[in-house]
């Protein structure tokens, strides 16, 4: 019997065990997760779209939209503006679609800071004279496309070269310091703007090393001046040396020539960066053909007095540009 409590008592202990170990296999078992209530979601208003304002696209230039603007300070002043450019316009159109706008301003330095300032969306054409073009470059407001040439044959020329002349004795600009210089004006580039910028390539100012400068009104008058010992030197066109000077014993034994200038173009046509190329070669080669056109060169011609047009690149004006340089002037500051 007592074997069969001591059995009985060992199974009972065995039977416990059991249970302990399911409760704790039980209570290690991963849980499943709870579900929790799914909120309910809440209406609200959707506001409508609102569309965004336009982006404006630029016109290309030469469209009616916007024309092209060909800036030029005409060589003679003009009855009326629309009559002398009005024909002018139509034929370019008609040739090559390009709608083009003439703006006639009242000097070159107007010319110039309109091409300077001429922007992306509108971009500019301008004429400019020789000291223009120095400057337009300096300032890098565009690209030279067109030079005006006057003459025809050997006597085609594109521009004008200042030639200083002295009274005999004197043999260099710089010998010129303390003496008489005798000019046209203040305003006139061969008689005194070219040879201001010699002299100061030599390192004289013209404004404060000459003892005197005077005013005369023509070049003849300039060159019998510096005969008679009026003037000590002065400067003419050197296309009217020979006439004035030299083909004249008496004035050739008194007066001889220092220097010339390089040459200054009449007018360049000058092309802000913008423009696009197509667009100026169709230009080009239309105001070339109307400076042969019968019927419109003398239109254009009351601008620009021109015989016919000459494509020129930068490289074709680099020695202008050297000489410039060599002056130390600063151009870029000059028309700001």
């Amino acid at each position: 019997m007592f074997q069969s409590q001591h059995k009985f008592a060992k199974q009972l202990v065995s039977f416990c065990l059991f249970g302990v170990l399911i409760t704790l296999f039980a209570a290690c078992r991963p849980q499943a997760a709870v579900a929790l209530p799914t909120a309910i979601p809440t209406l609200t208003t959707v506001p409508r779209s609102t569309p965004l304002p336009a982006i404006p696209t630029s016109v290309p230039v030469g469209q009616s939209d916007n024309p092209l603007r060909l800036i030029i300070y005409p060589v003679a002043e003009l009855a009326s503006d629309k009559s002398a450019t009005k024909d002018i316009e139509a034929a370019i159109e008609k040739k090559t679609g390009l709608t083009v706008k003439f703006d006639i301003v009242s000097s070159n330095a107007e010319a110039l800071t309109a091409l300077c300032t001429a922007s992306a969306n509108e971009p500019a054409i301008a004429w400019l004279n020789g000291m223009g073009f120095v400057v337009a470059h300096a300032k890098k407001c565009g690209q030279p496309q067109l030079l005006v040439s006057r003459g025809s044959g050997k006597d085609k020329t594109t521009g004008v070269i200042s030639t200083v002349i002295a009274r005999r004795g004197i043999d260099s600009l710089s010998s010129l310091k303390g003496r008489t210089f005798c000019r046209i004006s203040s305003t006139d580039l061969v008689s005194w703007l070219i040879p201001s910028l010699l002299m100061q390539a030599t390192g004289m100012n013209a404004e404060s090393d000459l003892k005197l400068i005077k005013d005369y009104v023509e070049p003849a008058d300039l060159v019998k001046a510096v005969s008679t010992s009026e003037c000590d030197a002065a400067a003419i066109p050197d296309s009217l040396v020979k006439e004035l000077l030299t083909d004249d014993k008496t004035i050739a034994a008194k007066v001889s020539t220092l220097i010339s200038s390089v040459e200054f173009p009449y007018s360049v046509m000058v092309a802000s960066s913008d423009v696009p190329l197509t667009v100026l070669a169709s230009l080009n080669d239309e105001l070339i053909a109307i400076s042969q056109d019968k019927a419109l060169k003398s239109s254009l011609g009351k601008l620009l007095d021109q015989s016919g047009f000459v494509q020129v690149t930068v490289d074709d004006l680099q020695p202008l540009l050297d000489f410039a340089s060599s002056t130390k002037q600063d151009f870029a500051q000059l028309g700001s």
